[in-house]
């Protein structure tokens, strides 16, 4: 065990010079874009087209005349014609990719119903960019109000085709574009006949502690007591051995970071604590069943260490697909660094301070995130005042949620026609509703082991007898809607 430390030691006293830094972002951001199993649908991908339309930099001000170019895509296999229903699929913060509309749940309801397909990327994501730099001015357009405008004027603009003038139109969205269903429903209820939310996290906070809560009842219901119990132990070292200098020697290695910490900087201990959480939590906003048992059989074995520390350093190690010559750059200014080019990251920072804040902070409630104390709004906000405007500090970024909550409803969004889907296991379910009915026309379903947009896929040989039946019965409810 001596000789074990030591070579990890020697690892990362000497990572400057040989390995190359890495950096690890929060999953703030969902990226829709990035589901791997559609790249190989290339002869389907050939169907969808892509196409673009003139969009109004901003709807509400009319001496403002600047428009710029909003991408979408689309797909015509199953139309039946004149007045047959489209299917439109709202884009979040990601690239909008084919594969979406060739298979998954809404394909499915376009082929059952003779359904035109549609794919709507958001403002200043992917290709649909207002402006060249993303200077803290420029990105000023760039907010849920504009968006759901443009999908509006987006839907008339369609409509004054002839053979779509009759057409229903159902959308569908996944996590913050789940929140655009419901929130398009609610601001434009006579542009489309229902929506199907995936996912949605309608409650804007900055406080976000329910994430983490998650995450911890996740591995807990997947992997039981000694899964959990040695995260806890793999933590609870973490945090013990920073007292000490031969700890924090044994904590840089098993956690492979390029340098030492600064022990004395909260703000890097933040960084350093979510390389901890934001690698368990992105474990669980994308686990499919089996998944997290898979991780808790290995923390039951020596594959990721053989300490509980390293077992953890390991993990995150495997998870985030930390390469042999790698190692982890945790000052903040690296973090500072991720959000300053023009790109989805950046555009998305700049929503969480400016809308929804969605920050996932440690916990106090007993999980064994509790003890990452750094992780906290603070941190979280410094990133909006060092990226963008010291403007943007805590006041206003609490303001800012509190003024979507008023908008939109929060928790309480008065809609119809619209389903509500949910997975149990997924972090972002805390900020939905998950437990009731949003209206009598408006059903939720929340499904045991199921995790983010679960129900958008395609099937899959490991999905649970319940995450089908949902995907149907979401089907069915969409059909009686265009009858």
């Amino acid at each position: 065990m001596i000789e074990f430390i030591l070579l990890l030691s020697i690892f990362s006293a000497s990572c400057t010079a040989e390995l190359v830094e890495s950096f690890v972002e929060p999953p703030l951001r969902v990226d829709l874009a990035a589901l791997e199993d559609f790249k190989t649908l290339t002869a389907r991908n050939a169907l969808v087209y892509q196409s673009w339309i003139q969009m109004p930099l901003d709807h509400f001000d009319p001496q403002n005349t600047d428009t710029f170019l909003m991408r979408y895509m689309f797909n015509e296999e199953f139309f039946g014609g004149d007045g047959s229903p489209i299917f439109i699929m709202f884009g979040g913060e990601w690239d909008i990719t084919p594969g979406w509309l060739t298979t998954g749940n809404m394909y499915e309801m376009a082929r059952e119903n003779n359904g035109y397909q549609i794919y709507t990327e958001h403002r200043y994501y992917g290709q649909s960019l207002p402006f060249r730099e993303f200077t803290t001015e420029n990105l000023r357009f760039l907010n849920i109000d504009q968006a759901l405008a443009d999908l509006a004027y987006f839907i008339l603009d369609l409509k004054r085709q002839p053979r779509f003038a009759n057409s229903k139109i159902v959308a569908y969205g996944g996590s913050y574009a789940a929140n655009m269903v419901l929130w398009f429903k609610k601001r434009y209820p006579h542009l489309v006949e229902g929506g199907v939310a995936s996912s949605g996290p309608i409650l804007a906070q900055v406080d976000f502690q329910g994430y983490l809560e998650v995450v911890h009842e996740a591995f807990l219901l997947e992997g039981g007591e000694q899964c959990i119990n040695t995260i806890d132990e793999g933590i609870k070292a973490t945090i013990a051995a920073m007292e000490t200098e031969e700890g924090r020697r044994e904590l840089e290695a098993a956690y492979r970071l390029c340098t030492s910490l600064n022990y004395d900087n909260r703000l890097d201990l933040g960084y350093f604590g979510g390389l901890i959480s934001w690698s368990f939590s992105g474990a669980v906003q994308t686990a499919r069943p089996g998944t997290l048992l898979n991780i808790c059989n290995n923390f039951a074995t020596d594959i990721y260490g053989q300490t509980p520390m390293q077992k953890v350093g390991g993990f995150i190690a495997q998870h985030q697909n930390l390469a042999s010559n790698s190692c982890w750059s945790m000052g903040f200014q690296a973090l500072i660094n991720t959000y300053s080019f023009v790109g989805n990251s950046r555009a998305w920072y700049y929503q969480t301070c400016t809308e929804y804040g969605f920050y996932q902070t440690a916990p106090r409630s007993g999980t064994v995130f509790d003890a990452l104390v750094w992780l906290d709004v603070p941190f979280y906000v410094e990133v909006c005042k060092q990226a963008f405007t010291e403007k943007f500090d805590e006041a206003f970024v609490y303001d800012a949620a509190d003024r979507v909550n008023l908008i939109y409803g929060g928790l309480q969004p008065v809609v119809n026609n619209t389903i509500n889907i949910h997975g149990y296991i997924d972090p972002w379910r805390a900020l939905g509703v998950y437990d009731s009915d949003l209206q009598e026309s408006s059903p939720t379903f929340t499904v045991s082991r199921a995790s983010h947009c679960f129900d958008m896929r395609p099937w899959a040989d490991s999905d649970t007898i319940r995450m089908t039946q949902v995907q149907q019965r979401a089907r069915r409810i969409v059909a009686s809607w265009l009858q």
